[in-house]
């Protein structure tokens, strides 16, 4: 397989690993993951993981206008992305923000959302809610929030990280733009361009289910003072993109209950997410 291709690969299983597996709903849990929320009520998940989800959808968005032959701005496109996450969470858009038009992916969330099958869990993400709010794009020259150092939005640069067909200049690029959306301090800056060329590195090469010395101690520096929770998720993630085997099947077509209930599984728009991110990003 070409490196291009098993990146592109590992798109659905480092998404899928945001989601934690111990709660309600993860990939142990066949009731739910089915669709059947019993009384385990809905699965929480940190609201920087559907952040991460939104950020990818509008990467893609951005590939699907380069594959068109049609100019688009990266910053552009993962700016409308965080706005739909950003009316996600709250229920409206930034006070003189525009209003994009909605997405398969924002909506599948949503509707999700309305049927109790997953909620944010309450503050995750407010200082990017924050960063946001003031309605304007943002840009590294002149980030929101530049002296900001909370690091839960580091996780928006794992899908850049798994862009086939950018060089390493593009990619640390767009890590600073993402972040400089909501967040602007340099050191935090540093991290998203260091955490998006590791998850690169890791998702480009042959699988294994431990991370390399040398990526372990990488990983280390960049997730030093984060959160417990949002470092485990990356931990998960730097395993699932590493190609390192599930502790549980994920979800899929098929993997069980019916039609009807997997489209209630977020796993199942992950799953969606990422077969249009195979068909915007296959060679051709």
């Amino acid at each position: 397989m070409e490196t291009a291709e098993i990146l592109i690969s590992r798109l659905r299983p480092v998404l899928a690993a945001g989601v934690e597996p111990s709660r309600p709903g993860g990939p142990g849990d066949a009731g739910v993951l089915a669709g059947s929320r019993g009384a385990a009520g809905p699965i929480v998940l940190h609201a920087e993981v559907l952040h991460q989800l939104c950020t990818a959808d509008g990467l893609m968005e951005l590939l699907d206008w380069s594959r068109q032959g049609l100019g688009a701005d990266p910053l552009a496109c993962m700016w409308l992305g965080s706005l739909r996450w950003y009316r996600l969470i709250t229920g409206s858009y930034p006070e003189n923000a525009p209003q994009p038009p909605a997405r398969p992916l924002d909506q599948a969330l949503q509707r999700l959302i309305l049927q109790g099958m997953f909620t944010a869990q309450a503050g995750s993400a407010a200082t990017s809610l924050r960063g946001l709010a003031h309605g304007q794009m943002a840009y590294p020259s002149a980030p929101a929030q530049p002296e900001s150092t909370d690091a839960t939005a580091l996780l928006r640069a794992v899908p850049v990280g798994l862009v086939p067909y950018i060089d390493a200049s593009m990619r640390r690029a767009w890590a600073r733009q993402t972040m400089a959306l909501t967040h602007g301090h340099p050191e935090l800056t540093r991290k998203a361009e260091d955490l998006a060329d590791l998850v690169h590195l890791l998702a480009s090469g042959a699988p294994s289910d431990v991370l390399p010395d040398a990526a372990a101690a990488r990983q280390q520096k960049i997730t030093a003072g984060l959160d417990d929770d949002v470092a485990a998720i990356l931990d998960r993630q730097l395993l699932a993109a590493a190609g390192a085997a599930p502790a549980a099947a994920a979800s899929g077509p098929g993997s069980s209950g019916s039609t009807r209930q997997e489209g209630q599984s977020v796993y199942a728009v992950i799953d969606e997410l990422a077969r249009d991110w195979e068909e915007v990003t296959r060679a051709r």
